[in-house]
């Protein structure tokens, strides 16, 4: 079998049992030929999809390495943009992207959520924002974890299609590592805190409105750490 990162066996976790999933963004394809070796996750189907022709021609060399150019179907897509309806696909995992593209990426293809049961993301930015599109788009967060891999920090969220609603700091750290208090979550959090303090220090006095903002933010760290 396939040996994952940290990050990716996290990503690999999170995805449901006999789902149909779509990878997008699939780089080396490593995830994917992962989920069909693994028996204990019997995905009953993954498309890998990249919008870079040269990430997906690495993935579609490493799938035939592993004899499953039968079993995982490759395609050049721009987003959710080559998903049709005879795909059947329910389950979208989303890694390596900042937050904006993910979100402008969903919002562009919207009327592809209907049938998306599940969502799985792991993005390096702007998690406050991406938690509260998401939840807009009728996603509630059903689970989320933090992992450390060649010594960065990653966080990767599952939505699922329903709804809930979150405070401010939910929405901001994440209702479930708030919950979950997991050691590497207060690593995280204190290595944020002071990096937003250094930035603080070095914003001049007379801008008002940014130091306010990023106090307000150092103010809900200080109630988590």
């Amino acid at each position: 079998m396939i040996n994952l990162s940290p990050r990716l066996k996290l990503i690999s976790d999170f995805v449901p049992l006999d789902s149909k999933v779509m990878d997008i963004g699939c780089d080396h394809g490593l995830l994917d030929i992962y989920l069909y070796q693994n028996k204990n996750k019997k995905v009953k189907k993954i498309i890998a999809s990249d919008i870079n022709s040269s990430a997906l021609n690495n993935a579609i060399e490493n799938i035939k390495a592993n004899n499953l150019e039968k079993k995982i179907e490759t395609r050049l897509s721009d987003g959710l943009e080559n998903i049709h309806a005879e795909d059947e696909i329910d389950t979208l995992v989303i890694a390596g992207m900042g937050s904006n593209t993910i979100v402008n990426m969903l919002k562009k293809d919207i009327e592809k959520l209907d049938k998306i049961k599940t969502i799985i993301i792991q993005s390096n930015t702007k998690l406050e924002f991406l938690r509260r599109e998401l939840v807009k788009l009728n996603y509630y967060i059903s689970d989320e974890s933090i992992v450390e891999d060649n010594k960065k920090i990653y966080i990767v969220i599952k939505f699922v299609k329903g709804r809930k609603k979150y405070t401010k700091k939910e929405l901001y750290f994440g209702p479930i590592l708030l919950f979950t208090k997991q050691s590497l979550f207060q690593k995280y959090a204190k290595d944020n805190l002071k990096k937003m303090k250094c930035v603080l220090s070095s914003i001049p006095k007379n801008k008002i409105l940014l130091r306010y903002k990023l106090k307000k933010e150092i103010y809900l760290y200080h109630d988590v750490v």
